[in-house]
């Protein structure tokens, strides 16, 4: 009987692939691994990974952001200069852009010493597949007319323009132009010359949001370009001319750190966690490593309707622990309902839902009267744990605090929330109090 194959599984029959390669090489063995992840992955999709991990055999060590994985990387060759030229281990500030096919993500990395701090991670999923789409787009006009079924000759000609498409990115990386000169078929023919003007103006939006992300990571690191010493790009984005003179620009450098391959620089960065977390050791102390890092979405609760009150925010160095007071909007409330989101947005729809419970027996009390403490967890393996319960009043008995580890749900797309919120409605809500514990 035919089913269909869920991205988990499409996931775990590479990872068995690159098991086997990996035992074959080594001649022992797999069972453990660290893998690298975009800034932009929620939880949910965090999941997804180590349950494919599953799948394949293999027991996740960690979950990194490609940013922090190059930081790793970067902080051990900072460790060998000192070592090397006998220096004061200064802290060095690093911007790093990662933008690959699917992803652009930023971060900026304090490092001293073999110690890498993350102080600020931003990302948005846009990459080269974006760019590639857009120039086949601009290519052939009617992209999507043509090519909205599935017969084989669609496929084909699609593959060539799409196999034409990447060789012209590829050489506008070389060169001020390139001839594109293809016939797809059934009349279909392309032939134009695209400059870096016109490739800029396709994919100005792209950019823009690049810009952005750059922006955010600076200013919620508290650093003006100046206190950029070193830019690191890495992705294969990052060959892409106007990708790199953005960069530099922003930060006000001629040009980037030369001493990463781009396209190695993650997986090198997983490959020394990995053996950190193995215990190997190094004679000469190049393993003598440690990454702190942060949380690059806030985690917070629904709060008075649709609010969102950011409990954890981004940014915050990892383990975190952070307890926010609240307290309820009816008289006579014995029950409230915490429902757990991450993400940017201002009110709660605009964020992914991670999971929810309830808290029962809240001594009934006129509102706003009763103290309910929320508290948020995130260990060194970054797993999440809410707690949350009654602050216990004078003279009174209450239920114990309540632990639940998130996520909860294996979807927290939009409509969840608007289930959730159909089925409680607001007479379970909570308001923030004007003070912290």
């Amino acid at each position: 009987m035919w089913r269909s194959t869920t991205p988990e599984e499409v996931l775990a029959i590479f990872l068995l692939e690159l098991k086997a390669l990996a035992e074959m090489h080594l001649k022992h063995p797999v069972r453990n691994a660290v893998l690298t992840i975009p800034v932009a992955f929620s939880r949910f999709q965090q999941t997804r990974i180590v349950r494919a991990c599953a799948m394949a055999g293999l027991h996740v060590l960690r979950l990194m952001p490609e940013p922090t994985a190059v930081a790793l990387l970067y902080a051990q060759q900072q460790q060998q200069l000192m070592h090397d030229s006998v220096g004061s281990g200064i802290e060095k500030i690093a911007l790093i852009l990662n933008m690959g096919a699917g992803y652009c993500d930023a971060a900026v990395a304090a490092t001293a010493g073999g110690v890498s701090q993350i102080r600020a991670l931003s990302g948005c999923s846009v990459g080269g597949e974006d760019i590639h789409r857009n120039i086949m787009r601009h290519l052939l006009p009617n992209f999507d007319s043509l090519y909205d079924g599935q017969t084989m000759d669609q496929i084909k000609s699609m593959g060539l323009l799409r196999i034409a498409t990447q060789d012209a990115i590829h050489k506008l990386a070389h060169q001020e132009t390139v001839e594109i000169n293809i016939d797809l078929g059934d009349g279909q023919k392309v032939s134009k010359v695209l400059d870096h003007a016109e490739f800029e103006q396709v994919n100005r939006v792209i950019f823009e949001k690049c810009e952005k992300i750059i922006n955010q990571c600076l200013v919620d690191a508290k650093l003006v370009p100046e206190d950029i010493n070193d830019v690191i790009l890495v992705g294969g984005c990052s060959r892409i001319p106007r990708i790199r003179s953005l960069v530099l620009g922003l930060c006000k450098k001629e040009v980037s750190y030369k001493n990463i391959d781009a396209l190695e620089a993650a997986v090198s960065g997983a490959a020394l966690e990995g053996a950190i977390a193995s215990g190997v050791t190094d004679p000469s102390g190049s393993l003598d490593l440690l990454t702190i890092q942060a949380t690059p979405m806030n985690l917070g609760i629904r709060v008075n309707g649709d609010n969102f009150a950011t409990i954890i925010p981004r940014n915050s160095t990892v383990p975190a622990r952070r307890d926010m007071l609240f307290t309820t909007t009816h008289d006579n409330q014995t029950e409230a309902l915490i429902a757990v989101y991450e993400g940017e947005g201002e009110r709660a729809e605009e964020n992914h839902l991670l999971g929810y419970f309830k808290i029962t027996g809240i001594p009934p009390a006129a509102k706003g009267t009763v103290e309910i403490s929320v508290c948020m967890d995130i260990d060194a393996a970054n797993v999440l744990r809410v707690f949350a319960g009654v602050i216990k009043p004078h003279g009174q008995g209450v239920p114990p605090f309540i632990e639940v580890r998130m996520p909860t749900l294996d979807d927290g797309h939009g409509w969840c929330g608007q289930a959730l919120a159909k089925m409680y409605g607001s007479t379970l809500d909570l308001v923030v109090l004007p003070k912290k514990l």
